[in-house]
C-alpha cells in the first residue's frame, strides 16, 4: 500500500526585478544633468576662470590670455668690449664697465658703478634641470609637469584650461608680469622666455636646455634709464651655451692661469677685465674662495665698499683654517676700511671718555660704525666694543666729533696707548 507524501510549500518561481522606472520628467532632468557637466567643465568654467583671473590680476585680457611672441636674437647696436664669465659651461659676455658685486656658487651680479641706482646685470648657470615643488596629492600633480622646462610652456600658452590658467595667474602675480612675454632660441637645443621686470625697468631671460639638463638666466635692469628689449637682446645674444659634445666642467682640472698671475693683473687697470674673467671662471669651476681675491682687489680699487664688506663676510669662513690665502683676504678688507673712514682718538682722561674725530672718505652715507677700542697698560691690555654713531649718520665727505664713554672697569689714567679696529660698517643703501 503506497504512502502519500505530505504536501510541502510550493516553490517560489524567480522573476527578474522590474527595476526603477523613471518618469519622462525625470529622464529629461537626468539627461540635462549629464549634458551640463561637460558643458560646464568645457565652456562655463574656463570662461569664469578667464574672467576671474583677468579681473583680479588687473592685467589686460589681451596680455594675460596671449601666448609668447617669438623674437630673433639679432643685434642692433654694438655693446662695446666685453669679458667672458663661464658658469658650468655657459659663457656670458659682460661689458667691461661692469664690476662684480655679489657672487654665489652658480650666479653673480654686476653693476656699472658704485651708485645703488646704476645699471645692473645678473647671470646664473646651472648644469641641472629645475623642477617644480608641488604639494603631494595636490591638483598640480594631476595636471601639471614637474620639470620647469615643460611647466612654463604649458602655462604661458594656456588660454582656456582652468587649471593651467590658475597656475598662469599665480606665475604672473609672483613675477609681477604686466606685459607681453617673448620666446627666443639661442641655438637648436636652448629655448627660453623673456619677461619684462616689475616696474618695466628691464628684462629677464629664463633659458632651458631641451635635450639634456641645463638652465641659465640673464637679467639686465636700470631703475633710472629702463633697459629696452633691444638693449637686452644686444647683450643676451652674446651668451654662448655649451656645445652639443662639450664635456662637463672638471673641478679638478689644472687652471689655465695661476692665481698669482690673476692677482698681478688685478693691480693693472688696463688688465682688470682679464683678471675678473679668469678669476670668476675658476671660482665657478672649483668653488674655492681664494679665486675671488683678484675680484675683491678690483672691487676695492673701484670703490664698491659695501659690496666688498659683504663679500668678505660671506666667504671668510669658506677658507680653511690653515689656508695661506686667508691673510690676503683679510688684508684687502683692512686696506678698504682705511679708505672708507679716517679716525683719530683723543682720550679725555679726567672725564673717562674718548673724543673721536671721524671723517667719511667715500661718496656713500654711513649709518653705523662699530669700533673695538684697545686700551694698553703696562703688562696688560683691555678692550671694549662701542657704536660710533648711536644717533644720526655720516654723510659723504662729512667730518664729525664724537664722544665715547669708557667702561667703569677700564681706566684711561695709566694707559700707554690706545688703538682701535673697525669691526663693522653699515652703509645706508
Amino acid at each position: 500500500m503506497s504512502k502519500e507524501k505530505p504536501a510541502g510549500k510550493a516553490k517560489k518561481v524567480w522573476k527578474p526585478d522590474e527595476g526603477i522606472t523613471l518618469t519622462p520628467l525625470q529622464k529629461i532632468l537626468l539627461i540635462a544633468v549629464i549634458s551640463f557637466v561637460p558643458f560646464f567643465l568645457g565652456i562655463i568654467l574656463p570662461l569664469l576662470s578667464r574672467d576671474h583671473f583677468v579681473t583680479n590680476l588687473k592685467i589686460p585680457e589681451e596680455v594675460f590670455l596671449s601666448t609668447p611672441e617669438s623674437i630673433n636674437l639679432v643685434g642692433t647696436a654694438d655693446v662695446g668690449p666685453t669679458y667672458k664669465v663661464n658658469i658650468h659651461g655657459f659663457e656670458f659676455k659682460i661689458p667691461v664697465k661692469f664690476t662684480p658685486t655679489r657672487i654665489n656658487d652658480t650666479n653673480a651680479e654686476f653693476r656699472a658703478d658704485p651708485r645703488a641706482e646704476s645699471r645692473y646685470i645678473y647671470i646664473l648657470g646651472e648644469p641641472t634641470s629645475r623642477t617644480m615643488d608641488f604639494t603631494s596629492g595636490g591638483i598640480a600633480t594631476w595636471f601639471m609637469p614637474t620639470k620647469l622646462q615643460n611647466f612654463l610652456p604649458m602655462i604661458l600658452n594656456a588660454s582656456w584650461h582652468p587649471v593651467r590658467l590658475m597656475f598662469k595667474a599665480q606665475f604672473y602675480s609672483s613675477e609681477g608680469i604686466t606685459s607681453k612675454i617673448f620666446e627666443a632660441r639661442w641655438d637648436l637645443h636652448h629655448r627660453g622666455y623673456v619677461f619684462q621686470t616689475p616696474g618695466q625697468k628691464g628684462y629677464l631671460g629664463r633659458v632651458f636646455r631641451t635635450n639634456r639638463p641645463g638652465y641659465f638666466e640673464f637679467l639686465m635692469i636700470d631703475i633710472v634709464n629702463p633697459v629696452s628689449l633691444r638693449e637686452w637682446v644686444n647683450v643676451a645674444m652674446k651668451i654662448k651655451p655649451p656645445e652639443e659634445d662639450e664635456k662637463p666642467v672638471d673641478s679638478q682640472a689644472t687652471p689655465s692661469i695661476s692665481l698669482q698671475t690673476l692677482t698681478e693683473l688685478a693691480a693693472i687697470p688696463e688688465r682688470e677685465s682679464d683678471a675678473i674673467s679668469g678669476s670668476l671662471s675658476e671660482f665657478f669651476r672649483t668653488r674655492s674662495p681664494e679665486w675671488l681675491i683678484p675680484v675683491a682687489t678690483i672691487m676695492q680699487a673701484r670703490e664698491f665698499y659695501p659690496e666688498l664688506i659683504d663679500l668678505h663676510k660671506q666667504y671668510l669662513n669658506r677658507f680653511p683654517v690653515d689656508s695661506p690665502y686667508k691673510k690676503a683676504w683679510n688684508d684687502i678688507l683692512d686696506n678698504a676700511v682705511g679708505k672708507i673712514l679716517k679716525i683719530e682718538i683723543d682720550p679725555q682722561i679726567g672725564m673717562r671718555e674718548l673724543k673721536i674725530f671721524c671723517q667719511n672718505l667715500t661718496k656713500l652715507e654711513i649709518g653705523q660704525v662699530w669700533l673695538k677700542i684697545i686700551v694698553k697698560e703696562v703688562g696688560e691690555e683691555k678692550s671694549f666694543m662701542a657704536p660710533l654713531l648711536p644717533q644720526g649718520r655720516i654723510l659723504p665727505d662729512e667730518e664729525k666729533e664724537l664722544i665715547v664713554k669708557s667702561p667703569d672697569d677700564i681706566s684711561l689714567t695709566s694707559n700707554i696707548g690706545i688703538e682701535y679696529r673697525i669691526v663693522q660698517i653699515d652703509f645706508i643703501r
